[in-house]
């Protein structure tokens, strides 16, 4: 506040060089709007600054105050306070705490000097308002490029060999596994990983098969049996059951009740094989029950099992390994199953 003192000469008194002070009135009326609420100030305060200070109004930093605190009052001034609030923006494991009068994430951002790079981002989008609650959380994001090695598992192979005996075998090549490689993308966000996505892969090593080699020689042999010599070309161990029209799982009045694949009525000599394995009309010799020829198959035989036939009068229980014998003549190739199960 500035006060001026009274002058005790007169007019009259003044020398004819003096001129006579003029005296004003030191106060000034201004108009404040502060955040939205309007005042009227009268001061004789020379800045907007003194002028707030001295009718108890304080300002933060990050206000915003027009005409600049700094600016010299004149009458009639309007002065505005943008007030600010209170921001925390939270980056890389520390929290900025600011005041700002801004509206937009990505002002706050320019004013607390944070800038974002490659693929940061922020949350809220730095395009929109601040939240309600002033957290604005900054995001950086990192990514790296690795490549990424698994196996490929080898395969095998058979191969016929006629230097060896048939249902033998040998190994031929050991089977070396591959590699398999990948280049991933490791998306990280704060030093967490969020994504990870495979950009390309390629045969790094090719896999090696495992080859076995498998015996195609056929040499014919003969056996002393009950029911005389038997000359076989083959003989395999295989799992015997044994099974009579009452005891095949077929209903009494099924038309085909008591008949094998091949139509024939069942009886001792006709056994049951997997036709995969063993070809229908294959003539077999099994030590224990006889000579045989395969009339007929089931669900239940698969792979390398045989079920003995019998009438009901004649019927007799089987469950064990037995060996068979693959009776001559030797069929075609191309109807031997060169490697049994």
């Amino acid at each position: 506040m500035i006060f001026v003192s009274a002058c005790t000469r007169t007019s009259d008194q003044l020398d004819s060089t003096e001129v006579a002070p003029t005296y004003s009135n030191p106060y000034v009326q201004v108009h404040l709007l502060d955040d939205g609420r309007y005042t009227e100030l009268y001061t004789d305060a020379p800045t907007v600054g003194l002028a707030l200070a001295q009718a108890d109004i304080f300002t933060y930093l990050g206000d915003d105050v027009y005409p600049s605190l700094d600016s010299l009052l004149y009458p009639d001034l309007e002065i505005k306070i943008d007030r600010s609030r209170l921001v925390n923006v939270r980056l890389d494991g520390k929290v900025i705490n600011a005041r700002t009068h801004r509206h937009l994430v990505i002002d706050v951002l320019a004013d607390v000097g944070v800038s974002l790079s490659g693929a940061d981002f922020t949350l809220p989008d730095m395009n929109r308002s601040i939240p309600d609650n002033g957290i604005i959380d900054v995001v950086r994001v990192d990514e790296q490029v690795i490549t990424e090695y698994g196996p490929i598992r080898f395969g095998s192979l058979l191969r016929g060999l006629s230097h060896l005996e048939i249902d033998t075998t040998s190994l031929d090549q050991t089977g070396v596994n591959g590699l398999q490689a990948r280049r991933v993308r490791v998306t990280y966000e704060n030093g967490i990983e969020v994504a990870r996505n495979v950009e390309n892969e390629w045969v790094y090593s090719s896999p090696r098969p495992r080859i076995i080699g498998y015996g195609t020689q056929i040499n014919i042999r003969s056996i002393d049996t009950p029911v005389g010599v038997v000359q076989y070309w083959r003989k395999v161990p295989m799992y015997a059951t044994s099974y009579s029209p009452a005891r095949s799982g077929t209903r009494v009045t099924a038309p085909w009740y008591g008949l094998t694949r091949t139509g024939k009525v069942l009886k001792k000599g006709m056994v049951a094989v997997d036709p995969d394995v063993v070809p229908l009309g294959t003539p077999l010799y099994i030590p224990g029950y006889g000579l045989a020829i395969a009339e007929d198959s089931g669900s239940g035989v698969i792979g390398s099992m045989i079920d003995l036939g019998y009438e009901d009068s004649n019927y007799e229980p089987w469950s064990r390994q037995v060996i068979v014998y693959f009776r001559t003549p030797v069929p075609a190739d191309d109807e031997i199953t060169w490697v049994m199960p």
